[in-house]
């Protein structure tokens, strides 16, 4: 029992040592003071480009299905108002200025857009469509989901569930459950 105890502290103090507190944002507005725990082992650059490859796969098989929209009147309405929010990402995170940015419209009645690490963003027509969005409406969703890459809500929920399955792999080790399978990759989908 008491090496069961020891080898559980043990392991704790070194999952713990694998994370660092960070600040993704400067503290020049509301709430972005919080500090987020990952993992080091789990960089930034890492991240965007496990996201950079997800991504141009969703783009990919977009195109292939000829759901993408690149000239419409609409796919330049969501690039004109993606590029006056990501004119102001800097402000809250200076890096975000080398990111790669990326914006494209899928055709499709989803209600639903998102902005991934490295700021890849993709809006579902069905979105605008359905409830008829303002740009202004539309910058409010995008500045939304741009905020999550900005504050690396995907690391963070990649460090979460990756520090989840240490634990379980540890303690199945301990108490003699078996093995426990790390997945890979988490799911992108954050929620606010």
């Amino acid at each position: 029992m008491r090496k069961t105890f020891a080898l559980c502290a043990m392991s704790a103090a070194l999952l713990v040592a694998g994370c660092q507190a960070v600040n993704t944002t400067s503290g020049d507005s509301v709430g972005v003071e919080r500090k987020q725990y990952m993992f080091s082992m789990l960089s930034t650059d890492q991240v965007n480009q496990m996201y950079a490859q997800s991504y141009q796969q969703t783009v990919t098989e977009a195109t292939t299905k000829g759901v993408l929209d690149k000239d419409s009147a609409e796919a330049k309405r969501v690039q004109n108002v993606a590029n006056r929010l990501i004119a102001q990402a800097p402000k809250l995170r200076p890096d975000a200025a080398q990111w790669q940015w990326e914006v494209n419209l899928i055709k499709s009645d989803e209600l639903n857009a998102n902005c991934g690490p490295g700021g890849k963003i993709i809006v579902y027509s069905g979105l605008i469509d359905t409830l008829k969005l303002s740009d202004d409406e539309l910058a409010a969703v995008m500045g939304h989901e741009i905020a999550h890459a900005l504050r690396e809500h995907g690391r963070e929920a990649m460090s979460k569930a990756y520090g989840v399955q240490m634990a379980k792999q540890g303690a199945g080790s301990l108490l003699g459950l078996g093995k426990t399978v790390l997945r890979w990759p988490i799911p992108w989908s954050i929620t606010a």
